[in-house]
């Protein structure tokens, strides 16, 4: 049965023809609810943060997997999901997915032991895998390269949008209708989204995909991490990129209440700032990007500053932890959007053909880095626990280490310099 979606769509007699108009919007919107309802996902544990550590009575160690174990899930697909969006496209791999992450998420509504709920948890990761790479992988085919740095922001716009509400507005929900309750709706939305993807978004993508005629271990995995821009990449993707996300998505609220003194209604109000200063640096940055690279300033110049500017914002953290301090986070957030352009950087390096593969590869390395930070500073709170630290010192030596390995990751990024690497 042909969908419906597809009629509107431009002819697959021009294969080569941008999406414009609504039937670009519809496209970029669809793929925005779903990056939005995974974004939640991703984030909410750091608002209920409280409800879940006094209901299940987690240590920092427990709640640090509970909520990790949604990144350990999302890593270990990401190397199928990336051969799915080239060989099936993103229509049918996203809706498919977001029905697992659908019955992970009625999981964790109704269980109560500790392991099932780390299933329901890694099925949401599995579930939600897809929902930005598929997007990505969709624009890198279907829209020019000059349209990408736009088009990148539009999703974490969205995805911000998503943080935001996984902010004062899931604490204040999960307050009045319960944690467990909250995630029984959010099941509900993501069966919705699933059928508005695989109906609206069509398969324009797998029209811009060239039949698989190159040899069949072109673009594995292994080969594509021994590209000197991916080599260089790597590390401050795992310690920056995937070190923020692991605090913006759990240990900034703990950070905010143990070590600042704040109450868990001020947490979730300063994560919702957070939250809200990074969605307004997206949309600036969607709107400066593309003048700058006009202006000779390339997608590498503009990502080689976050790297360095957001270690150093963090090691003012450590050091700074007066009643203001919580400020240092809204500068830091400044120049967040920035530091998500490497992946568009790297993209752009390779052929569209294995935009999929590469896109999930280089999205592995920043979700390794968020599970590995996340359940790591866990334990290292947990340690300095059991040398005999406060809960604030503990959480500061945690931070601490992650700023260290931040320091040295970007020293690895400012010394290999890889020949041949895009300027674009």
């Amino acid at each position: 049965m042909k969908n419906p979606a597809s009629q509107s769509l431009p002819s697959s007699r021009d294969p080569h023809q941008t999406p414009t108009g609504f039937v670009a919007f519809r496209i970029i919107l669809v793929f925005a609810c779903g990056y939005f309802l995974s974004y939640v996902l991703r984030s909410v544990n750091a608002a209920i943060a409280p409800l879940l550590a006094e209901d299940l009575q987690l240590s920092p160690g427990e709640l640090g997997w509970l909520t990790s174990a949604y990144f350990l899930a999302f890593s270990a697909v990401q190397i199928p999901v990336g051969i799915w969006l080239d060989r099936h496209g993103a229509r049918r791999t996203e809706s498919a997915l977001l029905l697992v992450a659908a019955a992970g998420a009625a999981l964790m509504a109704t269980s109560e032991a500790l392991w099932l709920l780390s299933v329901g948890r890694m099925m949401i990761g599995v579930g939600v895998s897809a929902c930005l790479m598929a997007a990505y992988s969709y624009f890198r085919r279907c829209f020019s390269a000059e349209q990408q740095p736009r088009l990148v922001m539009y999703m974490l716009i969205a995805g911000t949008s998503g943080a935001l509400m996984a902010s004062q507005p899931a604490l204040a929900l999960a307050e009045w209708i319960g944690w467990r309750h909250s995630f029984g709706l959010i099941a509900i939305l993501l069966v919705l989204s699933a059928l508005a993807i695989f109906l609206f978004a069509g398969d324009l993508d797998r029209q811009h995909t060239p039949p698989a005629t190159t040899h069949h271990r072109e673009g594995g995995f292994l080969t594509l991490c021994k590209h000197p821009l991916m080599v260089q990449a790597i590390p401050p993707t795992i310690f920056i990129v995937g070190g923020f996300g692991a605090l913006q998505t759990l240990w900034a609220g703990p950070w905010f209440t143990g070590v600042l003194g704040m109450t868990p209604d001020q947490a979730s109000q300063t994560l919702l700032y957070l939250n809200a200063m990074i969605l307004l640096a997206y949309i600036l940055m969607g709107t400066i990007s593309p003048w700058l690279i006009k202006r000779g300033i390339t997608l590498a110049t503009q990502s080689l500053c976050a790297l360095i500017w957001i270690p150093l914002c963090f090691a003012v953290i450590v050091f700074w932890q007066g009643a203001l301090s919580w400020i240092v986070w809204l500068i830091l957030s400044l120049m967040v959007p920035a530091m998500f352009l490497l992946q568009t950087q790297v993209a752009l390096a390779f052929p569209k053909h294995i935009a999929g593969r590469i896109l999930t590869t280089y999205n592995l390395m920043v979700f390794v880095g968020s599970f590995a930070v996340q359940w790591g500073f866990g334990l290292l709170t947990d340690l300095f626990i059991a040398f005999g630290y406060d809960s604030s010192q503990a959480l500061t030596g945690a931070m601490g280490s992650l700023v260290i390995l931040q320091f040295i990751s970007m020293f690895w990024f400012l010394a290999r310099k890889p020949h041949g690497s895009i300027g674009t």
